[in-house]
């Protein structure tokens, strides 16, 4: 039979995952501002190993929210409506939860930031280069075809 302590274990498994996911948020921060390529590729490919432990910890969190019988409510709504000794325990998790989800979406910003300044400085190389990666161009000066040259 499951029991609000089966859904507090899904939450703080979530708690974790966001935990490591903002650790390597931050290996990915750092592999973007160093230009490492070879980590930042490391850190894509656990990204996505992460993401489907995320996706299959959201799919328990569901099977045990419809058989307690609070299909549609969010963590909150089903904190009010627990006894109150069960209470403190379902507060707590949820400040834990807000501020693991609030670093993780933090330092995901700075990398999407770190991101956006790296793509802006590479267009502006390829500009001085008169390229125009928005623009398929089939010969440049020497002849040579820029999918050829960049393969």
């Amino acid at each position: 039979m499951t029991n609000i302590v089966d859904f507090y274990n899904i939450v703080l498994s979530l708690i974790d995952l966001f935990k490591n996911l903002t650790t390597l948020e931050k290996d990915k921060l750092e592999a973007v501002t160093s230009n490492n390529l070879d980590a930042l590729n490391t850190c894509l490919k656990n990204e996505q190993v992460m993401e489907l432990k995320l996706k299959g910890l959201d799919k328990k969190r569901e099977q045990v929210q419809a058989s307690l019988g609070y299909n549609d409510l969010k963590f909150k709504e089903i904190i009010d409506r627990l006894p109150e000794d069960e209470k403190k325990e379902g507060n707590r998790l949820y400040s834990l939860l807000q501020q693991a989800t609030s670093d993780f979406h933090a330092i995901n910003d700075s990398v999407k930031n770190a991101l956006d300044v790296k793509l802006h400085l590479i267009n502006t190389k390829l500009s001085k280069l008169n390229i125009n990666p928005g623009v398929e161009q089939n010969q440049m000066s020497s002849g040579n075809n820029l999918k050829n040259r960049f393969a």
